[in-house]
């Protein structure tokens, strides 16, 4: 924040206006009195219809570093309902399921996320960046995506900072309702769903679906099968303890519905200003979708490439989102701001998928084939309390200090998991019956997984200008303190099919199985005793501690010579330290010596320096060339040997005790042209070099297991590209066509990473070592398919287009809006296998909004107009294929 006397090229009329409304500039009270009436012409004449897209313009063109900034009348234009949908329009971003952002091609990994510039924890245990469709945009003010590094920033940068910004205070009396709906042409279908808790619709289970505590109790007494004591009545005690009421029955879905509801207002007083800001969303939707898979590609069960398992059915899936934010601000005056920001995030995801399922070792043609249903069901939340202040004292020079302290928790509750496979058994082609699969190593798998992540932060900065003949300088240190917990646990157990009397084994439905007066018959256990009904696939390392603490401070410099020439630049020094702790199953104790925590423990420091210089040619046109080195660490999960479940592909996916931090060296130079009239025009060039990417190999899976994915380090990498990015009106064809403008941005990359692959050198490289690790092995050269290739992740091109249109009236806003992103390798090949890369997806949205007055909006959406499917493919196969569908969204607001 800063909070000094702008420099001549800060106080042009238009730029002050947009300072001073968007990153709320502590400037003085007289001269702003002074300036006022000339504030209020320039917004007249100023950024007219394409404000939405021009309005962060001048955030963006004061930046002494290259960034990004999309406010939050651009997302309503495009009409994207999360931060993670909106941020795919920005240049060279590009999303992935559904969730996270992409910089430059480089993966989430190499992104980091703030809240309000602070430091926020992540429910996914998959992932170490915050999923951004949690974020919904109703509370955000701008999304700011800095793509060169400061050192007031986080040094694990790679691609890029996204800070999602939320709204403060209002400057006015504001009462706002939205209510709206929507229907996907998918949800014509009939899906599949089960009954699940009465508390669904708000997105909480209600103990339905929870671990039940005899399970609790008895695998941390004797175990799950017990001794040779356990007596069937014990086993039928935890089998009834269960909710069975979870087989798939067809159902219609519901269209979409969502409402919000903001209040807020400011108070003049004695004492100061006073501001609060309430607000509360809510949104139940509905999606069927035809959904494809395959896993174990080689040539088991056909002649050339095929997948060993293959499913393909019905996905339906319900998510329930909620959110809550309060703000209250004090301004003792417009040197002095105090603002407490609190918000809450909720989202519950339940899915069931109903397929059939073809195994090249099971299914046989005419006398039994196979069907799968799976359900998942997990809550994401997160809280978060940020309190912040800005001080700047003019009687001392203008010197400026900004603190902040925040406190995050991040939750996912995932309980209940199930997956089940029937077999149908024909006779001559003519359909028999259907049972649970006949074969003796299969199971009714249940799944509870818990984790919660907690964060501190607290920071500070302050900084003094000074003034001489032709120059402006600003001196700025700090320091950033954040330490974060994790716990987690993942319970997995099996109802082994073989531990099931034949004759109770038949039927198609799992509550008519496992109906109550059937597990409680002593008739339904192969076994007099119920011995080897349950199967524990419960592991050590499935329940873990962990932990990271940083402290940081920073030196910076900002240097204005004649309005020509701003040379920023500074160095970050961090203090980083990491380690993760496993347990054995069901138990508090370690599964780890302390020599091996140790060596899986991360302990670094290092100093991260940056540079930019900016030549103002005119008050148009700047050139920008940005310097610096930075590094991405691994996180939590990245350096334990334990699997998770990769939620896109539903690969196993571990990680290295080995793993190290990537360095990076980032070069960027960027020309921008800002136009009087508000278009303009930025092309800009990039290059970062690393040194031990963190890059996913697949480890090949043996017997029909799910195949594997190893984290590990590559030996170097490279990213280079170009960003196009403008802004255009076509009043150069007449006076009647100002009305309409063109927005746009197009990226072209080219990435290469080299693994480090050569067993002929007799010198392991550092990825050699993690791989041989992993599998056990000797060699590994004929394991992966290629030795250099792209990034993974990495998109060679990206494209957005907007056309947009606003009424002369007012009343009428049209925007017709294009996202495009070249293939992206999701799966490196192995054993002479190509990668697996997801398909470019031609997104073209249409969003329409009505202003019948100054208080009301009405708005319709077409969403994937091209009706086009998500598709990840590898040998001309696919590996993952889903309908999208076309989505008709209207929404109605009105403020009062």
């Amino acid at each position: 924040m800063k909070s000094f006397t702008p420099s001549k090229l800060v106080r042009s009329k238009i730029n002050h206006a947009v300072l001073a409304a968007l990153v709320g500039l502590s400037v003085n009270t007289a001269y702003a009195a002074d300036e006022a009436q000339e504030i209020e012409e320039v917004v007249a004449v100023g950024q007219r219809l394409k404000g939405s897209a021009g309005a962060v313009l001048q955030e963006r063109q004061n930046q002494a570093f290259v960034a990004d900034i999309m406010g939050a009348e651009q997302i309503s234009r495009t009409g994207d309902g999360d931060a993670a949908s909106a941020l795919r329009r920005v240049t060279g971003l590009t999303l992935v399921d559904g969730k996270f952002i992409y910089v430059r091609g480089l993966g989430e990994r190499y992104s980091s996320t703030q809240l309000n510039s602070m430091y926020v924890p992540s429910p996914d245990p998959t992932r170490s960046v915050v999923p951004l469709d949690l974020f919904p945009s109703d509370i955000i003010e701008s999304l700011s995506v800095q793509k060169s590094f400061s050192p007031d920033m986080p040094a694990h940068f790679g691609g890029g900072n996204v800070n999602i910004r939320t709204k403060s205070i209002p400057t006015d009396f504001l009462f706002k309702v939205d209510i709206g709906t929507s229907y996907n042409t998918n949800n014509s279908d009939t899906g599949y769903f089960y009954e699940g808790g009465d508390d669904d619709w708000m997105g909480r289970d209600d103990g339905t679906r929870a671990l039940p505590s005899e399970f609790i109790d008895t695998f941390y007494g004797a175990g799950l099968e017990g001794d040779i004591n356990t007596t069937l009545a014990e086993r039928q005690a935890l089998m009834s303890a269960l909710d069975w009421n979870i087989s798939a029955t067809e159902k219609d879905v519901d269209p979409e519905m969502s409402f919000s509801v903001s209040l807020g207002d400011r108070f003049e007083s004695e004492m100061g200003t006073f501001g609060v800001l309430a607000a509360v969303s809510y949104e139940n939707e509905w999606e069927v979708a035809q959904e494809k898979s395959g896993t174990n590609l080689g040539s088991l069960g056909c002649e050339d490439k095929c997948f060993a398992q293959y499913y393909d059915g019905t996905s339906t899936e319900q998510n329930v989102r909620w959110s809550g934010t309060f703000n209250i601000g004090y301004e003792f005056n417009s040197n002095h701001k105090i603002e407490l920001t609190n918000i809450a995030l909720h989202d519950m995801r339940d899915r069931v998928r109903n397929r059939n399922f073809y195994d090249a070792n099971e299914t046989e043609e005419g006398v039994r084939d196979l069907r799968r249903v799976d359900v998942v069901y997990e809550e994401r939340e997160m809280f978060s309390s940020q309190l912040k202040g800005t001080h700047n004292f003019t009687d001392f020079n203008n010197l400026f200090v900004d603190w902040y302290a925040g406190t995050s928790r991040a939750n996912r509750d995932a309980p209940g998991g199930v997956d089940a496979v029937f077999q149908r058994n024909y006779d001559d082609g003519a359909f028999v019956s259907e049972q649970l699969q006949d074969v003796s190593a299969t199971n009714v798998t249940r799944e509870f997984q818990v984790l919660h992540d907690e964060v501190d932060t607290w920071g500070w900065n302050m900084g003094m200008p000074f003034y001489g003949e032709g120059y402006e300088l600003e001196l700025k240190v700090g320091g950033d303190f954040s330490e974060k917990t994790r716990t987690a646990n993942n319970t997995t157990f099996g109802i082994t099919h073989r531990g099931i009397s034949d004759d109770y084994s038949f039927g198609s439905r799992l509550d008519e199985i496992f109906a109550y007066d059937n597990i409680n018959n002593d008739a339904f256990y192969a076994s007099s005793t119920g011995s080897g009904i349950f199967d524990d696939r419960t592991t050590d390392g499935d329940k873990y501690s962990a932990a990271h603490k940083l402290d940081a401070y920073y030196f910076m410099a900002d240097y204005f010579l004649d309005n020509t020439w701003r040379i920023t630049g500074g160095v970050r020094w961090e203090d980083f330290a990491q380690v993760s702790v496993p347990f054995k199953a069901h138990s508090n104790l370690f599964d780890a010596t302390t020599d091996e925590l140790a060596e899986v423990a991360i302990k670094e420091d290092d100093f991260y320096p940056s540079l930019a210089v900016t030549y103002i040619m005119d008050e148009e046109m700047q050139f920008r060339l940005n310097l610096s080195e930075t590094t991405i660490r691994p996180d939590m999960r990245d350096v334990s040997s334990t699997f998770f479940v990769d939620p896109l592909t539903e690969f196993l996916v571990r990680g290295s005790p080995t793993l190290q931090s990537s360095k990076l060296k980032n070069a960027d130079f960027r020309f921008e042209w800002y136009m009087a009239s508000g278009n303009n025009l930025s092309v800009a060039l990039f290059y970062k070099d690393i040194t031990n990417p963190i890059e996913m190999v697949e480890l090949a899976g043996v017997g029909g297991a799910a195949p594997q994915l190893l984290t590990a380090n590559a030996e170097s990498g490279e990213l280079t590209g170009i960003e196009v990015d403008f802004l255009t009106d076509f009043s150069f064809i007449s006076a009647d066509w100002s009305s309409v403008f063109l927005s746009g941005n197009v990226t072209l990359s080219d990435s290469s990473v080299k693994l480090g692959i050569n067993d002929s050198d007799g010198v392991d490289s550092l990825f050699e070592q993690q791989l041989k690790d992993a599998l056990d092995a000797d060699t590994v050269s004929n394991i992966v398919t290629n030795d250099e290739r792209r990034l993974v992740g990495h998109s060679e091109w990206v494209a957005n287009l907007q056309m947009g249109y606003d009424s002369a009236d007012g009343f009428h806003s049209t925007s017709l809006v294009y996202n495009v992103f070249g293939p992206r390798i999701i799966v490196p090949g192995t054993r002479g296998n190509e990668d697996a890369e997801e398909k470019p997806f031609h997104s073209l949205d249409l969003v329409y909004s009505y202003f019948p007055n100054f208080n009301t909006k009405v708005k319709f959406k077409i969403e994937n107009i091209l009706g086009q499917d998500k598709e990840i493919e590898q040998e001309g196969l696919s590996l993952w294929k889903k309908e999208e569908g076309t989505k008709f969204s209207l929404g109605f607001s009105y403020e009062f």
